[in-house]
């Protein structure tokens, strides 16, 4: 991806420093499987535009926001938002390429994130075809929606130009590794696909994480298929072939050992190369 502008605090004001981690490291450490990440990496190269939420600070929202954005394409350009007092100098979009607004955080805990006019304005400019990647404090998609909705006053067909919001689930695990007292697990507990049905708000969960045995289930009913597919412009034949070749591309790098960001970014740029570009969805 093209940089428009040097990003400012996107880690948000932390008292040590925070550790990024590539997207197959936080396969490998159960954030997500290959199949999941399979299904968005599908749909940010299309130009997604989603909310990544979890409640407490350190959460992982911006480490797995980060590490999805390494699946845009090499063309994608991205604006990097910087607050208070932000101007929006966007460049015109482009029908070729996704032009992304990042956004670190929506919320107003400190003066670099964004919130009232400036998070309004982010969502007029979604609707006008820029895409948009920002995480939020909250444990529910339906919490997410309530807080666009009454504390933000978005409008419902704004709301809808998003077209994901995951929240995560942040706890232990029961069974921690000898020697520890307690382990931190950290999964994605959902993915929704927003759209717009008639005025009012569509949520189509279409992949979920089972607490019980800790496990992902994609795309499991044939509705959950039909739409993300036809989001993407893609026949069934061909979302499955897609979704196939990504996996197992992610599952060789595990095996591998291809695992650190400049590792997996430089697969993920290989994967590309030659490859044809999907336009963004309208």
């Amino acid at each position: 991806m093209r940089a428009l502008n040097q990003p400012v605090s996107w880690w948000g004001w932390h008292w040590e420093p925070p550790v990024p981690m590539s997207i197959v490291e936080l396969i490998k450490a159960g954030n997500l499987d290959a199949r999941l990440t399979a299904m968005l990496w599908i749909a940010m190269e299309r130009g997604a535009s989603l909310i990544v939420a979890a409640d407490p600070p350190s959460s992982g929202k911006t480490t797995t926001l980060t590490a999805l954005l390494s699946f845009t394409p090499p063309e994608t350009a991205v604006y990097f938002t910087r607050g208070m007092g932000e101007m929006f100098a966007l460049p015109p979009r482009s029908d070729s390429y996704p032009t992304y607004i990042l956004i670190n955080e929506m919320s107003d805990h400190i003066p670099v994130y964004t919130w009232d006019a400036n998070a309004r304005r982010a969502f007029e400019l979604l609707a006008a075809g820029y895409s948009l990647a920002t995480t939020m404090h909250d444990v529910s998609v339906d919490g997410v929606i309530r807080q666009l909705r009454e504390e933000l006053s978005i409008p419902t067909a704004q709301i809808a130009k998003l077209t994901f919001i995951i929240p995560m689930y942040l706890g232990t695990l029961s069974s921690p590794p000898a020697g520890a007292r307690t382990s931190s697990m950290r999964r994605i507990q959902e993915v929704a696909m927003l759209d717009l049905d008639g005025e009012d708000l569509s949520v189509n969960r279409i992949a979920a994480w089972d607490l019980s045995s800790n496990s992902f289930d994609v795309l499991p009913k044939p509705e959950h298929r039909e739409a993300f597919a036809t989001w993407a412009g893609m026949s069934d034949e061909e979302l499955t072939a897609e979704l196939e070749r990504r996996e197992t591309f992610l599952e060789n790098l595990i095996s591998t050992g291809v695992t650190t960001i400049p590792e997996v970014n430089a697969a993920i740029e290989s994967f590309y190369e030659g490859a044809i570009r999907p336009r963004p969805p309208v």
